[in-house]
């Protein structure tokens, strides 16, 4: 795992997760209007990034970022945002609990279990997009399902294209069968849950965290589909993000 920093030193410490098959730079780009306030901590996990190893799994990413986080930052940070996947791995943290992520903020997180079939479909689909730059007829029915429009396609511009198949299976399954644990409700953590009007998945995805989570708020974001209030109002999410954490009491 690559960990990238930006912002200054003494600025109160801010954990960001990149969406699934995502470049972390472009993770950045979009919230660098962070960096004013917060020293931004930015995890490449293992696959996508350059000179990196195949992912794993999201149990051993969590434990390097714990390990990061409690050598570098005394096991607490003063907020943590993660969209689509990056929810997903802050579900994972916060069933873990080894580290202080302050307040939460997710994102469009899928963590309703898909299925093994549905999470073959959809690799096999993006190796071949991956590796012939084609688009798969299916790849609409899968974007509709996401709550976007054939428009939207350029989102794939942000994607890093250099994981191997081995990298993109391995995600994708764990993605698609990835259940919450009720360990989960073991975590006071205060977590905002957003998503777009648009996508029913992350919609059933906050039932199923909503019975586990003692302190939540949920946010519906009326006709948005996934991660688009991100990708097209980055300015507006960076203002939302930091009020968001201000609100929150928290000791470093």
């Amino acid at each position: 795992m690559l960990f990238t920093e930006f912002g200054l030193k003494e600025n109160p410490p801010m954990l960001l997760l990149h969406g699934m098959m995502q470049d972390w730079h472009s993770e950045y780009e979009m919230l660098k209007g962070l960096e004013r306030n917060y020293r931004l901590i930015i995890p490449a996990q293992d696959g996508f990034y350059d000179g990196s190893g195949d992912f794993t799994s999201f149990a051993d990413q969590a434990r390097q970022i714990e390990e990061y986080i409690q050598v570098n930052y005394e096991g607490k940070v003063r907020g943590a945002y993660g969209c689509s996947q990056g929810g997903l791995m802050l579900t994972e943290l916060l069933t873990r609990n080894k580290i202080n992520l302050g307040t939460v903020i997710m994102d469009g997180c899928y963590v309703a279990h898909q299925g093994k079939l549905s999470g073959w479909v959809t690799y096999k689909m993006f190796c071949k997009f991956k590796n012939t730059g084609k688009f798969p007829a299916l790849i609409m029915v899968m974007m509709k399902l996401m709550g976007l429009k054939a428009e939207d396609l350029g989102m794939m511009d942000s994607l890093y294209m250099k994981a191997s198949d081995e990298t993109v299976k391995r995600n994708f399954m764990e993605n698609y069968t990835y259940r919450t644990r009720p360990e989960i409700a073991q975590n006071k953590t205060m977590v905002h849950m957003w998503c777009g009007s648009k996508e029913p998945y992350a919609i059933k995805s906050y039932k199923e965290l909503k019975k586990y989570l003692k302190n939540y708020k949920e946010e519906i974001m009326d006709g948005l589909g996934h991660g688009e209030f991100l990708m097209k109002h980055s300015k507006e999410c960076c203002e939302k993000i930091h009020k968001l954490i201000q609100v929150t009491q928290f000791d470093l």
